[in-house]
């Protein structure tokens, strides 16, 4: 009960005891706590961060020691023989795991210097100021009972005609409020005496905290630097390394060579592979082109052919059709116009319009373009292969019977246009004005300020005049309070 009562205490009055002085030590405590508190989280993340890199650099390292290291048995007799790595590039991969092993060993040796140097003393400090929140509570209770007994004795010398049973309830407030105000000025004073100093030596705790993570780190690059300098000494190789560009630039020089080596061979110049789109069979997006859609199905059943499916793509569950024309040509407008009267059984296209897009190894194709339905790939344009070298299979017959199909395709697939949807009528509201009876300045961003007499545009408004409308000045937006201003 008596702890509900210093609660409602807090609220209700505001004690003579909580001075700007107390309330300065407070806040310096708070302020104190909580700087401790940062120090110490961020310590633990930054040794963390430490140990991870160590972990995962000798990881990568480990990894290049399995690939060039080479693997005794392997070759014998089993399989054919493995090529042996160099032995530049094998001492190279050695040297480098031995050196991150040492580093490793370095930098937790190091980084372990952050929990005695960082981490225990700002716990140590952090614990030592922990035990002072229990005085300033004991002192925030004793000055709400105090504050308690002074309003019940005010309560009672301020009633006129006391009787004597309220005479003696009197006497006794009053020697409560003495024994109140003296044990309340006890806590305030050892509160005043014992914060000031144990706040000041936290402070002055933080310097020497600081500069221990500023050592720390430099020790910390230092080793991690001098260790990768000494090695690329060893090796004859950049420190600091050359920049990514002209890194860039001198690969380009050795590959370029070698690509127009090998594409200056007749058999990948001129052979069938290179005119092939270069995705693989198992291309997600092949797979998923696999699949009919509706239409493919309508233009198969409609021009009575279906599109040849591409090397690429597996169609080993599709039944060839045992009539009409080679899977190789497209059937000119006659052979279309005879099969139109006679009914064809349908059958699903496996070649989607999108299966042959440009991919990253190649621009120079321009098959990836959409295709009509019911035309196959290479009819429409002259064919690209790897080289950007169009082919000169097609002729004018099959382009002008493949404009003929396409127009009446176009005309069948076209549909009559809906109607337009009638216009809306726009309503017009008369514009509504407001003068303003009082001087208004805008208390925070939004508001509208205004002088007294101005004549104002209301934008928005609700149903009461004890809100905020949305008004206008002079093309200036804003806020204001519906009750200063009347209507005109």
């Amino acid at each position: 009960m008596q702890s509900m009562q210093r609660q409602f205490g807090k609220l209700l009055h505001k004690a003579p005891g909580d001075n700007a002085k107390v309330a300065v030590l407070l806040n310096d405590y708070e302020d104190a706590d909580r700087v401790l508190a940062k120090i110490i989280d961020h310590a633990k993340s930054w040794r963390e961060s430490w140990i991870c890199l160590a972990m995962a650099q000798l990881g990568i390292v480990n990894e290049f020691d399995g690939l060039w290291d080479p693997i005794v048995g392997a070759s014998d007799g089993h399989g054919r023989p493995t090529v042996p790595t160099p032995d530049l590039q094998l001492e190279r991969t050695l040297k480098l795991k031995e050196v991150y092993t040492e580093l490793k060993a370095e930098i937790l040796e190091e980084v372990a210097v952050i929990e005695s140097t960082i981490i225990k003393p700002a716990t140590d400090a952090r614990d030592c100021i922990a035990p002072l929140r229990k005085t300033i509570k004991k002192r925030e209770n004793k000055r709400l009972d105090y504050e308690k007994c002074q309003d019940k004795v005010n309560k009672l010398q301020r009633k006129s005609g006391r009787s004597p049973k309220e005479d003696v309830a009197l006497v006794k407030a009053e020697g409560e409020v003495a024994t109140a105000a003296e044990e309340f000025h006890v806590a305030d004073s050892h509160l005043r005496d014992t914060l000031p100093p144990l706040v000041t030596a936290t402070f002055s705790l933080l310097p020497p905290l600081i500069g221990g993570v500023v050592t720390i780190q430099n020790r910390l690059l230092g080793l991690y630097y001098t260790t990768l300098h000494n090695y690329c000494q060893d090796f004859g190789l950049p420190s600091p390394p050359p920049p990514m560009e002209t890194v860039v630039s001198m690969w380009s020089a050795d590959y370029e060579p070698v690509k127009r080596e090998v594409e200056s061979i007749t058999c990948i110049a001129t052979g069938k592979a290179v005119k092939q789109p270069m995705t693989l069979p198992d291309d997600p997006s092949i797979i998923d082109s696999q699949k009919p859609s509706a239409s493919s199905l309508t233009s198969a059943g409609e021009n009575g052919f279906r599109r040849v499916s591409s090397g690429l793509i597996g169609s080993s569950n599709v039944t060839p059709p045992t009539t009409g024309p080679r899977p190789s040509r497209v059937p000119s407008s006659t052979s279309l116009a005879s099969q139109a009267s006679t009914p064809v059984k349908q059958k699903p296209s496996f070649l989607s319009s999108n299966h042959l897009a440009p991919t990253d190894f190649t621009t120079a194709s321009r098959l990836g373009q959409r295709l009509s339905p019911a035309t196959s790939p290479g009819s429409t344009q002259p064919r690209s292969d790897y080289f950007g070298r169009p082919s000169t299979s097609s002729t004018t017959t099959s382009t002008n019977s493949l404009n003929t199909v396409s127009s009446i395709a176009s005309i069948a697939g076209k549909k009559k246009p809906p109607p337009p949807p009638p216009k809306r009528i726009g309503s017009t509201r008369p514009e509504e004005f407001v003068i303003a009876q009082y001087t208004f300045t805008g208390q925070s961003a939004g508001d509208l300020s205004f002088r007294e007499g101005d004549r104002i545009k209301i934008v928005k408004k609700t149903g009461t005049d004890q809100d905020w409308w949305v008004g206008e000045i002079d093309g200036v937006r804003g806020s204001f309070p519906a009750n200063y201003c009347r209507t005109t």
